[in-house]
């Protein structure tokens, strides 16, 4: 095993294994961009509008491994059976905001409600803490996202701001809320 307890196995509630691991410099850019991808057909409640391309999602791919090595931030993935499940990352903010960290968390439709989310957030905590170490350490959700909610909740985060009718989410304005540790 190595830094921050990475790679590992854990156990789904179906009875699956997760391998989680950081993002790594032989990851496929292609599969990641089909994984957020993924999210744009869906409808899902990221802010993500269009599709990525393969430019982009290499050069976001860049950015993120460059930014381990920083100390800037970090992406750690999931996989079940060979395939990404999840993602969640963490990223330092700029300048006069630099001890404020955000963090994104992504789970494909086939692996919600099966406990990938709670332990991705778990070890993304974890790492961001000690890597990153912050002052504040935050995520911004959809009102519209419950179940997403409902995880930040249990692991501790609460709410401290919400901007009324700010996204465009299928047709309609909803608030987003901003939880912190």
């Amino acid at each position: 095993m190595g830094r921050f307890g990475l790679p590992t196995n854990m156990k789904l509630k179906d009875g699956r294994t997760a391998t989680i691991d950081f993002l790594k410099p032989n990851d496929s850019a292609k599969e990641l961009m089909n994984f957020i991808n993924a999210f744009v057909d869906e409808g899902a409640n990221l802010s993500y509008d269009r599709k990525f391309t393969l430019k982009e999602e290499n050069e976001w791919k860049k950015n993120h491994l460059k930014g381990f090595l920083k100390n800037e931030s970090f992406c750690i993935i999931a996989k079940v059976d060979g395939k990404i499940a999840g993602t969640s990352d963490s990223t330092r903010k700029l300048f006069k905001l630099k001890d404020n960290v955000v963090i994104g968390l992504a789970i494909g439709k086939k692996y919600r409600g099966i406990g990938l989310g709670e332990i991705l957030l778990r070890k993304n905590i974890e790492i961001s803490r000690t890597k990153l170490n912050p002052k504040n350490l935050y995520l911004t959700v959809f009102t519209t996202n419950k179940p997403a909610i409902k995880l930040y909740r249990k692991l501790g985060l609460k709410e401290f701001a919400r901007l009324p009718k700010w996204v465009l989410q299928k047709g309609k304005y909803v608030d987003e809320i901003y939880m912190k540790l």
